[in-house]
């Protein structure tokens, strides 16, 4: 019989027992406040576990949340605990300056995240942008062309001046190809990359980028230019510790 009000969830499953009642006796007495007052303890647990795994923090781990850059039009949902983590971000209008880089076409970055410290293992990225997604301000060739093809990565790297996405510029969700029509993104497009993936964040946390390239020189005139960015990125990853 339990001679306490302490909850024993989430260490085991509450059987009934009580200060006032042991549930091996099979006793049915009428209950009194001691049951109540337990009752409530195992409540006010369960609750607890609950909201901690909604909203992304388990009530005994600590950095199972990375930190989410300050960006107008970038937010995110954390869902999952220490386990097993799910990040979704959304992004509405977010603002990417591209950079000319001549002959090799132009390229556009912006860092989403940082994940907390330590060894993080990727088990899946995704991202998708709706017709209209990709949106060049200026376009008409002197920065964007209206036409302009260029690809889209999700990596944990940011892509540098006059390359086109590779390798770690793309490893969380693997480049899309984006085609503009009349400034304006169609169809809508997406990509996921279902491979494990380990990156060592022990030394210095690891970073999501949304990284972008021209295909072609002429995609992108001289002129910088702004797109703006409206879709989803989700990534489901573990922090499996730290050295």
């Amino acid at each position: 019989m339990a001679l306490d009000d302490v909850a024993v969830f989430p260490t085991s499953i509450w059987d009934g027992d009580s200060a006032n009642r042991d549930s091996n006796s099979g006793n049915k007495k009428s209950p009194d406040h001691r049951d109540w007052t337990r009752m409530l303890a195992e409540v006010a647990a369960a609750q607890t576990r609950v909201y901690n795994n909604e909203r992304g923090v388990s009530d005994n781990t600590i950095d199972s949340v990375g930190t989410i850059v300050s960006k107008t039009g970038l937010s995110v949902a954390e869902k999952g605990n220490g386990a097993i983590h799910k990040t979704i971000f959304t992004l509405v209008n977010v603002v990417m300056a591209s950079t000319d880089a001549g002959a090799n076409g132009a390229q556009a970055t912006q860092q989403l995240y940082t994940f907390p410290e330590g060894h993080i293992v990727i088990l899946g990225g995704h991202q998708v942008y709706p017709i209209a997604g990709f949106v060049a301000t200026s376009g008409g060739g002197g920065g964007y062309s209206d036409t302009a093809q260029f690809g889209v990565g999700i990596g944990t790297t940011e892509v540098p001046a006059g390359v086109g996405l590779a390798t770690t510029e793309e490893n969380i969700a693997a480049e899309t190809q984006v085609d503009l029509v009349a400034a304006s993104s169609t169809p809508a497009e997406n990509s996921k990359n279902a491979a494990v993936l380990a990156i060592d964040g022990s030394a210095a946390a690891a970073k999501v980028w949304l990284n972008t390239s021209t295909l072609a020189d002429g995609d992108h005139g001289a002129v910088a230019d702004i797109l703006t960015v409206s879709g989803t990125v989700t990534i489901l990853w573990a922090n499996i510790g730290n050295d």
